[in-house]
């Protein structure tokens, strides 16, 4: 399949990426299996030029076609996140201990500030509330007949449409 910009463009890939893809591959590109495995590791969202791009029935035969390599992949992430965990996680013991008593002496010193803070927060956020609260009903009671209206509209239309 031979991909051009005008295709891009019309699957919404945004200019600036168009330029860059443009720039990289040229204003159309044969889609081989030798010119993928070359470009595998460019940078390409392969599922999202596979969403916009494909059929409905080429998208089932990607999903088909990456359905083991995605198991193989998440259970390779998985056994090296578990891994990275387990490695890290005496460090991240140690600077805990360490650092203990400075967060304590912190939390000390500024609690007395944080009192202070969150009271006037707390007094403006009431406030602030209850402005938006009241502007939101009247909102509400202003496109009330404005809303019920158009649901009426929507409702008649998908009773004309169902029973033409």
């Amino acid at each position: 399949m031979i991909i051009t910009t005008e295709m891009l463009r019309k699957a919404g890939v945004r200019e600036d990426e168009v330029t860059q893809l443009t720039s990289l591959y040229g204003k159309h590109v044969d889609v081989t299996e030798e010119w993928a495995l070359e470009h595998a590791h460019d940078d390409i969202d392969w599922e999202w030029v596979a969403a916009h791009l494909l059929s409905a029935s080429a998208w089932r035969t990607f999903e088909e076609g990456i359905e083991s390599a995605q198991r193989e992949f998440d259970e390779a992430m998985e056994a090296a996140r578990r891994a990275y965990n387990e490695a890290r996680e005496p460090a991240r013991r140690t600077y805990d201990e360490d650092t203990a008593p400075a967060r304590r002496t912190y939390r000390d010193a500024t609690a007395p500030a944080r009192r202070t803070y969150n009271e006037a927060m707390e007094a403006a956020r009431r406030e602030f509330d209850e402005a938006m609260e009241a502007a939101r009903r009247e909102f509400d009671e202003a496109t009330e007949p404005a809303r019920r209206a158009y649901n009426e509209a929507k409702a008649l239309a998908f009773a004309r449409a169902l029973n033409a």
